[in-house]
């Protein structure tokens, strides 16, 4: 750690590296480490997010970048919102979204996906109408169509907050005419449409472990988070009823992390397909409609 005020870009990273890591901040709202979010938090404060660390470490920095960089760094940890919140910006699928607290901080595996093309599991240009339910910052929904303009995309949230944050991202990108926002409690306002491919990042914490994650989280929408039935109920309403808006050749991915492993546990008799991202990590269910109409009997009890 430096004895004297840090001046330069680099020197100002290794300042805010010390004092996060001397702290009880967690990471995992864009960043899962305290180096990144100090390199995140500098480069966003000198205006130079869009540039590698190693090709600006040593450009220096004026007094009053140097104060609000420090600034920031002590309400991230006084606070312990996620840093996402405290700068109003998050990244994904290489975008920057428009972000706060009226919806959670985008960090879904289906960034991953969606840049690299769904490849070899989904052809993207087979799917022309889209469905993003639990949209809330419409991140998803927004990447969808900045990677697949041909592509119509349905984005349905319950919260009226959230959808006003989607909206803010939908304006940003230009992407009204292909992003259509609806407020409404999964399919129940989109009548009998059917689309190609169904994506959802449903809440899927169940209540006693929403209770037990990091300070971090508690900033974000409980809703959005949350839900009954050890975090199933909203991904078996999906399974139940996705069938009726698929189109034949259509496919449902669901995002479950922990909770994929008690959805196996519950339907035994279902070979569910797991996507693995580039983290390694294998929480997004691949159903295709098919396949769906074949179990249809399991998900039909739920």
């Amino acid at each position: 750690m430096h004895s004297t005020q840090p001046t330069t870009v680099s020197e100002h990273v290794d300042w805010a590296l010390a004092r996060l890591e001397q702290s009880d901040s967690f990471f995992g709202h864009g960043c899962d480490n305290a180096r990144d979010e100090a390199i995140w938090a500098t480069l966003h404060v000198a205006e130079l997010i869009d540039h590698e660390f190693e090709e600006v470490c040593d450009q220096k920095l004026s007094d009053e970048q140097s104060s609000r960089i420090q600034a920031l760094v002590h309400e991230r940890i006084k606070s312990r919102k996620p840093l996402a919140y405290l700068i109003r910006e998050a990244w994904f699928a290489g975008f920057a979204f428009y972000i706060d607290e009226r919806a959670i901080v985008p960090r879904s595996h289906f960034g991953d996906l969606i840049q690299d093309g769904f490849v070899p599991w989904v052809r993207p240009e087979s799917a022309r109408n889209i469905l993003d339910l639990c949209t809330g910052s419409g991140c998803i929904a927004v990447a969808m169509a900045l990677h697949y303009p041909d592509a119509l995309i349905d984005a349905v949230d319950i919260d009226r907050d959230a959808l006003e944050v989607a909206q803010v991202n939908v304006t940003r990108f230009a992407v009204g005419e292909r992003v259509r926002l609806i407020e409404s409690d999964l399919f129940e306002k989109i009548e009998e449409n059917r689309y190609d491919l169904i994506v959802c990042n449903p809440p899927y914490v169940s209540s006693s472990d929403t209770d037990d994650l990091p300070a971090e989280y508690q900033h974000e929408p409980r809703l959005a988070l949350e839900a009954k039935d050890e975090g199933l109920e909203i991904v078996k309403k999906i399974l139940r009823d996705g069938i009726q808006h698929l189109s034949d050749n259509g496919h449902l991915l669901i995002e479950l992390g922990e909770s994929a492993k008690i959805l196996e546990s519950q339907f035994a008799d279902v070979p569910f397909f797991w996507l693995t991202s580039r983290s390694g990590e294998s929480v997004v269910l691949l159903i295709s409609a098919q396949q769906l109409k074949t179990y249809e009997s399991s998900f039909s009890c739920i």
